[in-house]
């Protein structure tokens, strides 16, 4: 059966961490399953709600793990973050970042100024990422903006992140103690929320049956169900087989990792 699957759709969504690789170990299988799909005229974008890194660093991650691409085929929560910010009228304003370099690199793409001085605690925008070196004074001085009135946009709400010993907090672990602190509830734009579903679908305009494949139930195949769009559910990172039986949206394929795909 799982060999069948890569033969159904001719545009794959393709989650990174998890799927690819866990931290810096890339997951065995996963960048020859990739060259066969793309032999097969299968379109790979690369979708992914970690924020933190940027797309040219994804680019150069990739090409350690012996997968080929360009900017073209990456799509971060970052990127759609900066597009939203943009597209409502944002440029020229400042922005308070929770978060890594990708999520700086797009906002200073849109021409919005990030101020990482600690001593500024007002500005147009807080903008949460995921961020491992996240501090009670960061937590501080963006729950501060926020309640001044600062727009509230996080990248993404996923509560872990699967990390090469095991799961660690995601962004959304960092965003809680924000929204709680603030008393404000952020806007997500990262899977499976229109912004980051809706830029996905551009970047596939042309591709008539899409899949989207990740490890995340509630946000990579939630992404897929909006859409009407063919789920796959693998098991290397997230989410164990034990697991499956008690999702509520059942995936319509699960294999253990990328490599059973084709």
């Amino acid at each position: 059966m799982a060999g069948m699957i890569g033969e159904s759709f001719d545009g794959l969504v393709c989650d990174m961490d998890g799927v690819l690789y866990r931290g810096s170990d890339p997951i065995p299988g996963a960048a020859g399953a990739i060259a066969r799909l793309r032999e097969r005229g299968v379109r790979v974008l690369f979708c992914t709600n970690n924020s933190h890194f940027t797309v040219t660093q994804y680019v150069e991650r990739l090409a350690r793990f012996g997968i080929a691409s360009s900017a073209d085929d990456i799509l971060t929560s970052g990127i759609v973050a900066a597009d939203v910010l943009r597209e409502r009228g944002f440029q020229g304003k400042t922005a308070l970042v929770v978060g890594g370099e990708g999520v700086r690199e797009a906002l200073g793409s849109v021409c919005i100024s990030v101020k990482d001085d600690p001593e500024v605690t007002a500005a147009d925008v807080v903008v949460v990422g995921w961020d491992p070196e996240f501090t009670y004074p960061a937590m501080r001085r963006a729950a501060d903006a926020v309640r001044k009135g600062a727009a509230f946009v996080a990248t993404n709400s996923d509560a872990t992140f699967p990390a090469r010993d095991g799961l660690w907090p995601g962004a959304g672990a960092i965003l809680a103690s924000i929204q709680t602190a603030s008393g404000r509830v952020a806007e997500v734009v990262g899977k499976p929320n229109p912004p980051m579903t809706e830029a996905t679908a551009r970047r596939l305009e042309g591709c008539e049956r899409i899949a989207v494949l990740g490890d995340r139930p509630d946000t990579d195949l939630a992404m897929g169900v909006a859409r009407g769009w063919s789920t796959i559910l693998v098991l290397s990172g997230v989410t164990a087989a034990a697991d499956v039986d008690r999702l509520d949206q059942k995936p319509d394929h699960v294999i253990a990792s990328l490599a059973e795909l084709v």
